[in-house]
């Protein structure tokens, strides 16, 4: 295991089963342990938006779902650091909850591909998914954050994954994590497209080239406008490492 860290923001770069291990002492805890899957995109949201700040500051583990994260950490350890992507590890989460017989919880997306990702995951790992809710909490100015609360609150959840837009994610968990009766909620972006099927996952060149945004781009057009954001998001990131590396030479 090693730990990058970026100011106040430690980057774990482990193994498969060390991450699990760690997961697995999250789950004995009393209060709820916040896990990081970070990107650029979601680095970049914690300079402009205070929770997301404080979500990275303070979550219980952070681990590198992002080529850009990885080749800058790489870069100013010189050592070859490899990312962890969340669709991964998903899979190997729902292996230690069948394992450990956790209470499985889906929060985010669509109505119709949460339902399906709940339906696919039961059947592929035989896990326990007690209940799911769409992503769409901000309807008719309306927020559904209270109703979301109590049915994860009524089934007592072990895992809860949170798969909102970048811009809310890691706020609404640092939000309302306080208030949630669950052992482990990690976010998970787009992950459940993918699980659903609605969308397909890059090729493995793909994913060794670190090109996994352009192929989703090449599926959803309309993401351009986050797209055109990791250019800042790289830069901005690069300069925090160099700066945290000066720092520790001091």
């Amino acid at each position: 295991m090693y730990v990058f860290r970026i100011g106040k923001i430690k980057v774990v770069f482990a193994k498969v089963e060390e991450i699990l291990k760690q997961i697995e002492s999250f789950l004995s805890k009393e209060k709820p342990c916040q896990i990081v899957t970070l990107n650029s995109l979601i680095y970049l949201q914690s300079k402009i938006d205070y929770l997301t700040k404080k979500a990275l500051e303070e979550a219980k583990l952070i681990l590198c779902d992002s080529f850009g994260i990885a080749l800058c950490c790489s870069i100013f350890s010189a050592k070859v650091l490899k990312h962890q992507p969340g669709i991964e590890l998903i899979d190997h989460i729902c292996c230690l909850a069948k394992e450990k017989n956790c209470k499985i919880y889906l929060f985010g997306a669509n109505e119709i591909v949460v339902s399906n990702v709940a339906e696919k995951l039961k059947k592929e790992f035989l896990i326990n998914v007690v209940g799911y809710h769409h992503g769409y909490i901000f309807l008719n100015n309306k927020d559904l954050s209270d109703k979301v609360e109590e049915e994860i609150n009524k089934r007592s959840v072990d895992i809860l994954f949170v798969a909102l837009p970048t811009e809310i994610q890691e706020h609404w968990i640092k939000k309302h994590i306080g208030k949630l009766n669950c052992k482990v909620v990690i976010g998970v972006g787009g992950s459940f497209d993918i699980i659903s099927g609605k969308l397909k996952r890059a090729p493995k060149l793909f994913r060794i080239l670190g090109l996994e945004w352009y192929y989703r781009l090449l599926q959803e057009p309309w993401r351009i406008k986050r797209i055109l954001r990791l250019p800042l998001a790289i830069t901005i990131l690069f300069f925090d490492c160099l700066y945290s590396k000066l720092g520790l030479k001091k």
